[in-house]
């Protein structure tokens, strides 16, 4: 765990938390990489996907917003190419 003293799930919670009020849901199936997925309001439905972060990239609180941040970017992209679709 890169964050000294914090636990995976309170890793989880942090990021979880940080996505509201859209849902979140943040897994580490092989306990070295995060899979992230981040949809609008409580849907997973169409949701922005994040796989591959590895753990031990995430070293401070910069490093969280950092990732909130680009999670954030590529909802706001995918937001936007759904509807530029949605008027085609």
């Amino acid at each position: 765990m890169s964050l000294i003293g914090v636990s995976m799930l309170e890793m989880r919670q942090i990021i979880e938390q940080a996505c509201l009020p859209d849902r979140c849901e943040v897994s580490c199936p092989d306990g070295a990489n995060l899979t992230i997925r981040l949809g609008e309001g409580q849907s997973l439905m169409d949701c922005v996907t994040l796989t591959d972060v590895p753990i031990d990239s995430l070293n401070s609180c910069r490093d969280l917003v950092g990732l909130v941040a680009q999670l954030r970017a590529e909802q706001r992209l995918a937001h936007h190419v759904s509807a530029a679709r949605a008027i085609a």
